[in-house]
Order: structure tokens, then C-alpha cells, then sequence
């Protein structure tokens, strides 16, 4: 194959604009080879992956919009898939499919064999296929990450200069490629963590380093659009409806974020709870924990979590997770529970009928437990920690 000029080609700029568009809005790849198809005169194009170890093609890939096509029936890329891809004679070496380069069909295989191909009298030919074209964007461990073009016998073979517009646009297709999966994998971040934070059995809101929200799961929505008299969220930052409370509250987010964001050896707090309260009796329970380990998958950097719930709900699930997580008897989960739920010591030994001394010596061993040794840091662990993970659903 002689040496092809990857010089700037005419049109190639506004190629190489929808290819960073499509990285960044998968659904634009369709529009993105339309472009391309048009630009070199061909009826068909595809963005697929090729194993030559195994001698099968990825022509869709579940969840994945990357591998899109245009001009193409469905029913056709499957025959590809299952049958055909076997018996493309333009893969029979290996060899010739070099990352970074540009195929073309007539010299990976001779066009005056290919007629007598099954590949073209079954498959080829009734699409009105005769030339085929390919940037191979990548090759890795004999898979190929391709780009290919096909057009009729009549269109005649893929010219030099339209070779030289597939070798410009390669290096933008690595880029884009590259860049696609890592947004890609961003998003399936973010849905796994929405799914996690959607188990937790109480409200939790993310906040970033500002204060600002982040990310509300359900029930926490739910729970503040319930309670507009306790808590609010406007301009993404949490307002109590008591002026005491909104004191106390703004000095609790500050503290606890700038725990979350401190530098390694930096004071700060470690978060803390705090009941607000209505004119009309409304309550809610409120826990903030510093979170200085995470990096948020939402793009910014997590500084805390709120968790929220309110008072009267409590959630007996936790029982046998407390226990299975960090083996606590039955009363010190069901302690745990209640101070999660926000109960004080004092309420609980009331509740229970025990003296505060004994409830502050469950406190102690429960702590113990999770590798605490205050109420605090007690109810941050189990907050954080995998026993609300573990906590049966409803």
C-alpha cells in the first residue's frame, strides 16, 4: 500500500468538531458518520471492534452508544455477527490491521477475486457493497477498534486523498474514543452510586466543599418536600425554618466541610447532629459526617454527607445488620438504632426503663464495636459504614 498524506484535508475540521461532540454527547456518533459517509462518497459506515483471536465482530455493545451504524439493516449486522464476520476475506491477515493506520479492501484483498467470495455473493452483494475503507483506531491483544466506509463498485475505489481524510481524522478518533469511555464509565460511576445511596433506608444529601448540595437520594427529598416547615433547600444549601437552628446548622455544614477538605494534619470537626424543630411540633433529625476520603464520581469533590430522618421513624431493619456488620448484642444494636434514629441517651433510657449509666455504658462497648469510642463518632461509623447497605429494603 503506498504512503498516504495525512495533511489537512477539506472538511476534515468540521469531522473532527462532531467527533468531540459525539465524545461528549454519545448520541451525536450517528450525525458523526453521516458526516463522514457523505464526506468520502459512501453509503454505509460503522464504528465497530473486530477479535481476530476469535474471529468475531462487536457490532452493538449493551449500554455502550459508541458502536453505531448508518446505512446498515438490522438484520444484516446480525447475519455479520453470527456468520459472516467469519467469512470477511478483508480480515484474513491479521497483520495488515495496524492501530493508527488506514485499510482500504482493495489492497487487503484482490477486487477481481472477490466476486467469487462467498462473503460478497451472500452479504456484499446485496447491500450493493463492492469497497470498503477503514481507520483502525486502535489494535490491542488482536481486537481492532474500527471506523470502516463501504461503497458500491460503481463509486469506484477509495482515493488517495480520501484515504488521507480517514489518516487525518485518527488521532481525533483515538482522543474521542478514549474520551467517550471515560465518560462512560463516569456515568456508570454515578448511576452505581445513586443506586447505593437509593438503598440507604434514610434521607442522605451530599454536599461539596461550599456547602453547596450535590446529590439528594429520594427519601431525603421526600422528607424535606414533606417538612417545608422544618428544613428547606433553596440555592442548593440547606435553610432551617427556626433562626437558632439555622445558626447552629450553618456552623455545622462549615465545620464538617472543611474537615472533608482539610489537608492531611488540619483540626477540624467530626460532624455532629442536631434536631430542628417547628412552630407546630415537626421535627427533624439531622447527622452530618465530614467525608475526607471521597472523591465524589459527580465531578466535584465530596466533603460531607446529611443524613436525615425523622424522630418518631424508627427503623427496626437496622437490628440485624448492626449485628451481622460489627457483631453488637441485642441491645446494643437496638441502642444503636435509636441513636441513629437521633434519640438522646436520656430518651432512650427512658424509653427502655434503664439508668443513663447503663445506657452510657452500652454506648461505650457499642462504639467499641465499629473502632469508635464516642456517641459521635459512633453514629457516623454505622452511617457510613455497611450495616445500612446491608439493611433489608422497605
Amino acid at each position: 500500500m503506498p504512503a498516504v498524506n495525512f495533511a489537512p484535508q477539506p472538511g476534515s475540521a468540521a469531522l473532527i468538531e462532531r467527533i468531540y461532540g459525539a465524545a461528549l454527547d454519545p448520541s451525536q456518533w450517528t450525525e458523526f458518520l453521516w458526516g463522514f459517509a457523505s464526506a468520502l462518497g459512501s453509503h454505509g459506515a460503522i464504528i465497530w471492534a473486530n477479535d481476530f483471536s476469535s474471529g468475531t465482530a462487536e457490532i452493538a455493545h449493551p449500554g455502550d452508544s459508541l458502536f453505531t451504524s448508518l446505512g446498515f439493516g438490522a438484520a444484516e449486522l446480525a447475519s455479520f455477527t453470527n456468520y459472516y464476520a467469519q467469512k470477511n476475506v478483508w480480515l484474513e491477515d491479521p497483520r495488515m490491521h495496524v492501530g493508527g493506520t488506514v485499510v482500504n479492501s482493495s489492497a487487503l484483498f484482490p477486487d477481481e477475486r472477490l466476486k467469487r467470495t462467498e462473503y460478497w455473493g451472500d452479504w456484499l452483494r446485496p447491500q450493493d457493497i463492492f469497497y470498503s475503507a477503514a481507520a483502525v483506531v486502535e489494535k490491542r491483544n488482536d481486537r481492532s477498534m474500527n471506523v470502516t466506509v463501504v461503497r458500491s463498485e460503481r463509486a469506484g475505489r477509495y482515493t488517495d486523498a480520501e484515504l488521507a481524510l480517514i489518516g487525518e481524522l485518527i488521532p481525533h478518533l483515538k482522543t474521542g474514543f478514549a474520551l467517550h469511555r471515560k465518560l462512560h464509565r463516569l456515568d456508570a460511576l454515578v448511576n452505581a452510586t445513586v443506586g447505593v445511596l437509593e438503598r440507604v433506608p434514610f434521607g442522605v444529601a451530599l454536599i461539596d466543599e461550599s456547602g453547596q448540595v450535590m446529590h439528594m437520594n429520594t427519601a431525603a427529598s421526600t422528607l424535606i418536600e414533606q417538612s417545608a416547615n422544618v428544613l428547606q433547600v433553596s440555592s442548593n444549601a440547606f435553610h432551617c425554618a427556626r433562626a437558632s437552628d439555622e445558626a447552629k446548622l450553618a456552623h455545622l455544614v462549615a465545620s464538617s466541610v472543611r474537615t472533608g477538605s482539610a489537608k492531611p494534619g488540619e483540626a477540624g470537626s467530626a460532624g455532629g447532629g442536631m434536631r430542628l424543630s417547628a412552630l407546630d411540633g415537626a421535627q427533624i433529625h439531622l447527622f452530618i459526617a465530614p467525608l475526607p476520603s471521597w472523591s465524589s464520581p459527580f465531578g466535584e469533590r465530596c466533603a460531607a454527607a446529611v443524613f436525615l430522618s425523622r424522630p418518631t421513624s424508627i427503623f427496626a431493619s437496622l437490628l440485624a445488620s448492626l449485628r451481622a456488620a460489627h457483631g453488637m448484642t441485642l441491645a446494643e444494636a437496638r441502642l444503636t438504632e435509636a441513636l441513629v434514629n437521633g434519640l438522646s441517651p436520656r430518651e432512650y433510657a427512658e424509653a427502655q426503663g434503664l439508668s443513663l449509666n447503663t445506657v452510657r455504658t452500652q454506648i461505650k462497648t457499642a462504639a467499641a464495636k465499629v473502632g469508635a469510642s464516642r456517641q459521635m463518632d459512633l453514629v457516623r461509623a454505622v452511617l457510613t459504614g455497611p450495616a445500612v447497605l446491608m439493611a433489608p429494603q422497605g
